[in-house]
């Protein structure tokens, strides 16, 4: 049940676009700042889901638009993190 409900909502915000929005505000988010970013960072600074941000950051890495940098400790979590930057 849980994968047919999943694959609803995916389908529901994909066709009111959301996930392009979210996509555009994660590039421009990450873009604007001097350093690579987390995930936490980005979803700290976007108000976007941590779980939504994962996602779309993966999609923009297969899109070619972010890239992982260097491994440092995040600014939220104070854990080891790769972050990403773009391109």
């Amino acid at each position: 049940m849980v994968q047919v409900t999943s694959k609803l909502a995916y389908k529901t915000i994909s066709e009111n676009g959301i996930t392009g929005k979210q996509k555009k505000l994660i590039y421009n988010t990450v873009k604007s700042k001097s350093k690579s970013l987390s995930l936490r960072e980005i979803s700290a600074l976007t108000g976007i889901d941590i779980n939504a941000v994962s996602g779309r950051v993966n999609a923009l890495k297969k899109e070619g638009h972010l890239y992982t940098t260097d491994k440092r400790k995040c600014g939220i979590t104070n854990m080891l993190i790769t972050p990403v930057s773009a391109r």
